[in-house]
């Protein structure tokens, strides 16, 4: 249905009414939106693929009769050269917008003599609904000074064309590359294994080869990969090859669990497995109990501060930096010096107390394989044939001991593809594939170019985006696939209306009997999921999503505004005035003081900060201000509260000075979470509403933390990093705009000369491309966190929309 009623008028769905939607998603929820042939509520559907519609909530389905449906498609038809432009930013973001009125896409009350009544509505027969002028009064002439608006979605099509297979051999078990692959089993081995090629089928049966046709023992075989999930599905497919003798006998397991297993059986005392760090959060904790943060200058409180400080601690560790050559390092960033002061501290108290973390195990294993020759050379009699997965994703430590141990036969097959390299925040280097011909001189190289997963406009877009990179193994791809799939460039108002889009596309498809498991919505960084989460809840779509940081509503800069709103509702909130004292620059000290002051004036604690003693005069005005203010925003809607808690009260420039000795994007990163809240409150009427709202949608996610982490009938919600490796039906990418991917840290090093940084981006968004199979979503929303964006240069870079 393309009608509705809104308000008492009418509102139609076409191309020119489209930039209503936000403003049209916000009365639905409110129930304002009827039918107006019996009068039930609906429900805006505007997904990606088809054109928008309203539908009934119960189903139903009422027909216009026919004379009043042609009369809206004539009406619909001549309401283009209306449209007019916002000009005000702010009522760009979702939920701004103002309600449809008589002047823009609704029917005019006025109606003339000729006017068709439907359901209690008056159709105007001679007025363009949208238009509020005549059809004959719009002249075609005026349609060129009309902006030509934003097309619903765009199909994307890649810059250039891969090849299809031709003519596969469907008896053939293998592509001629990937049985010359099975087949090659002496000396070192490069597979260039292109995303969806069939990487694991040919590891597998190179596998099964060497056991079955040429006779190896399995106790003399390593199978290296990266994560346990593809640990178990190696040792899955081979034990439907061989049997159970032969797949218990191989050696497979990731790096850290085969290079522990090697450390406890030569000194299980000292890599007790209790005394392992296993998580970021158990450094920290060590870090903190220790006291070895208090022992920099300045202490190391701040839990960013301790993160940032120990993933640079982690790489140097992957790259073999020892603390000592850490050291002379030329620090990059305060973070890089704070890292400098804590290794050598961290190191030692580790030692002290016979603690231990991942990155140890490697470095611990490695520095036996050197210090023991007998160590070393037994494992090297024991393992005749290596096979490492993933190496365009290995470190130095790793290549170093992966070297040591194929030593003297070589007999070494790497496979991986260079194209999809993306971890070089913890240490991980693309050179390692790219130099192991130089390495290894007599290598041989197999390409597998064939991609059997994804849809032929699907591999052209990845082939046309990652062929910019000038680091790389040159490869031709080729799709198995004669179909072209589907692949759509949307452009939404802002991230609200982006989540809203993608999960109605979900909804739509879901109906068409699709299973949620078939989706993955994923994204470059964690600041972009808080509204594709509420959205997903809200329509009650079952998703799975490992969140690595705290939920939004969580965070810090989050709960300090929240906490000025719930004291402008209820000014005796003590657990919210205590979260903000540090934003008025009041130690918690005086928190004794402020409930004395309470008792004794018998008032509430917000109306006592200004009589607090030893306050200088500015403090004193300036908390005075507060406990006005805050009395006078209560009925307003949250988004202008929030807006006077961020200026006149000063919060935003509490958060700017707080990170002023931080690094830029951390600051950025604080005010962003400032602008995101604001954007969620532009959705609420009311300071208790979306309070209630905030309340409800942690609940619900702490429920789905429990719940939905098990499941595998949801939709796949996750960071492109941890995608890598799986593949899923439909694909939707968010947030593809410059700053988030390529994020800006890569943009900034480009700006310095280094395109290292820029070219793993672009790496990060062909792994993203290739995970979909059938249909690709890239969602480019005009606003994000309040501020206008620019189209990503990688979209430009892979594709075009016709």
């Amino acid at each position: 249905m393309k009608v509705a009623r809104l308000n008492d008028e009418l509102i139609f769905l076409s191309k020119d009414t489209y930039r209503q939607i936000p403003s049209w998603r916000l009365s639905q929820t409110k129930g304002l939106l009827t039918c107006p042939v019996c009068g039930e509520r609906l429900m805006l559907l505007a997904g990606i693929s088809a054109e928008p519609e309203f539908v009934h909530l119960s189903g139903r389905h009422c027909v216009l009769p026919e004379p009043e449906q042609d009369r809206l498609d004539e009406v619909a038809a001549a309401s283009a050269p209306i449209l007019i432009e916002e000009t005000d930013e702010a009522a760009a973001v979702s939920g701004s917008a103002p309600v449809p009125t008589a002047s823009d896409s609704a029917v005019p009350k006025a109606s003339v003599e000729e006017d068709t009544v439907i359901g209690g509505i008056r159709l105007p027969k001679s007025r363009a609904i949208g238009s509020g002028t005549s059809v004959a009064a719009s002249p075609a002439n005026s349609v060129a000074s009309v902006p030509k608006p934003k097309r619903f979605r765009t199909p994307l099509k890649p810059k250039h064309r891969i090849q299809v297979m031709a003519s596969p051999d469907t008896d053939e078990p293998f592509h001629p590359a990937q049985a010359h692959a099975v087949q090659t089993t002496e000396g070192p081995l490069l597979i260039l294994a292109g995303a969806g090629s069939g990487k694991t089928r040919v590891m597998t049966a190179r596998t099964a080869h060497l056991i079955q046709e040429l006779g190896v023992s399995p106790r003399s075989i390593m199978v290296v990969t990266f994560t346990t999930k593809a640990a178990e599905e190696m040792r899955h497919r081979l034990s439907q090859k061989l049997t159970p003798q032969e797949a218990g006998s191989l050696i497979s397991g990731t790096f850290h669990g085969l290079f522990y297993r090697m450390l406890l059986h030569h000194d299980s005392a000292r890599w007790d497995q209790r005394r392992l760090l296993s998580y970021e959060w158990q450094k920290r904790k060590f870090v903190r109990e220790s006291g070895i943060g208090n022992q920099l200058e300045p202490p190391l409180f701040k839990e960013s501060e301790m993160e940032s400080a120990l993933g640079i601690i982690s790489k140097w560790k992957n790259e073999y930096i020892l603390p000592h050559q850490a050291a002379l390092l030329q620090a990059a960033s305060p973070e890089e010096s704070q890292a400098q002061e804590l290794y050598p501290l961290y190191e030692e108290a580790k030692r002290r107390s016979g603690y231990f973390d991942f990155d140890d195990m490697l470095i611990g294993c490695l520095e036996m394989l050197r210090e023991n020759p007998n160590v070393l050379q037994l494992y090297q009699n024991r393992l005749q044939y290596l096979m490492i997965d993933e190496f365009q994703d290995i470190n130095r430590v790793q290549y170093e001991i992966v070297k040591l141990l194929a030593a003297p036969q070589n007999n070494l097959c790497v496979i991986g593809d260079d194209d999809q390299s993306i971890y070089g925040f913890r240490g991980s280097n693309p050179q390692y594939i790219l130099g192991f011909t130089t390495d290894f001189p007599e290598a041989q190289r197999i390409t597998l170019e064939v991609n059997y997963r994804s849809k032929s406009s699907i591999v052209s877009l990845g082939y046309s985006l990652i062929g910019n990179n000038r680091t790389r193994w040159k490869k031709e791809f080729q799709s198995f696939h004669m179909d072209e799939g589907e692949c759509y460039l949307f452009q939404p108002v802002d991230e609200e209306e982006q989540a809203s889009s993608i999960v109605d596309e979900i909804r739509l498809r879901l109906a068409r009997g699709a299973a949620p498991e078939e989706f993955a919505i994923l994204f470059r960084t964690y600041e972009s999921t808080r509204p594709i989460v509420e959205r997903l809840t809200d329509a009650g779509i079952p998703f799975a999503f490992t969140r690595e940081d705290e939920p939004f509503y969580k965070k810090q800069v989050v709960r300090w505004a929240l906490s000025y709103l719930k004291l402008a509702i209820d000014r005796d909130n003590e657990e919210a005035l205590r979260e903000i004292l540090q934003t008025l620059y009041l130690p918690q000290q005086q928190w004794n003081e402020i409930r004395s002051l309470t008792i004794l004036e018998n008032a509430c604690q917000l109306d006592v900060l200004s009589k607090l003693t030893s306050l200088k005069s500015f403090q004193r005005v300036q908390l005075q201000k507060v406990t006005e203010t805050l009395l006078q925003i209560p009925a307003l809607p949250p988004a202008h509260a929030l807006e006077i808690i961020y200026e006149e009260l000063k919060l935003r420039d509490y958060v700017k000075k707080r990170n002023k000795d931080r690094s830029e994007g951390d600051t950025d990163r604080a005010t962003d979470e400032l602008r995101q809240l604001l954007v969620a409150a532009k959705r609420h009427d009311s300071i208790p509403a979306f309070l209630q709202y905030i309340d409800e949608m942690l609940r619900k996610e702490a429920e789905s933390r429990k719940q939905s982490q098990s499941t595998r009938h949801a939709v796949q919600m996750m960071s492109i990093h941890r995608a890598k490796g799986l593949e899923f039906d439909t694909v939707f990418l968010v947030d593809v705009v410059e700053g988030a991917l390529p994020h800006e840290h890569a943009i900034e090093q480009k700006r310095q000369g280094s395109s290292e940084a820029l070219e793993e981006e672009r790496r990060l968004m062909y792994v993203a491309i290739t995970r979909a199979r059938h249909h690709l979503f890239v969602g480019v929303p005009q606003e994000r966190f309040g501020r206008k964006t620019r189209m990503s240069r990688f979209v430009g870079e892979m594709g075009r929309g016709d």
